[in-house]
């Protein structure tokens, strides 16, 4: 009995995990790219983006250009509040987060972030560990 169409595109991802000899949560990146320590970081955004696998935003930032920003999962990103309506290209925004590690790529996962005046706590666990 063939295996219907829509059922073959997570069969084949699963068997390309195991093939690759990883398993699903080796192969979602996590924090492992960035640093322990939090920075700040501030600018206009230029695109907001809320689809999978993390919800990102572009932000230009003055003297240092177009940085990469991701966000919590969808689902998480959702609980915090940010949603479609939350953000738009233009917005100012400030970013607390952690920074690439690879020295001169910009990008940082966000654990919080402000924009039009409100705050979204992405991961309060992270941002009450650094406070430690």
């Amino acid at each position: 009995m063939p295996i219907p169409r829509r059922r073959l595109a997570p069969l084949g991802a699963a068997v390309l995990v195991t093939a690759v000899g990883l398993s699903p949560a080796a192969a979602h990146h996590g924090w492992s790219w960035a640093e322990g320590e939090h920075t700040e970081l501030r600018g206009t955004l230029r695109e907001v983006y809320l689809g999978q696998p993390h919800p990102t935003l572009r932000v230009e930032v003055p003297g240092s250009g177009l940085w990469i920003v991701e966000l919590a999962p969808p689902g998480r990103t959702s609980q915090a509040g940010f949603t479609a309506a939350s953000a738009a290209a233009g917005d100012e925004v400030l970013i607390l987060g952690s920074r690439s590690r690879q020295a001169g790529e910009r990008r940082m996962k966000a654990v919080r972030l402000t924009v039009r005046g409100r705050t979204y706590d992405l991961y309060p666990e992270r941002i009450r560990a650094a406070a430690r």
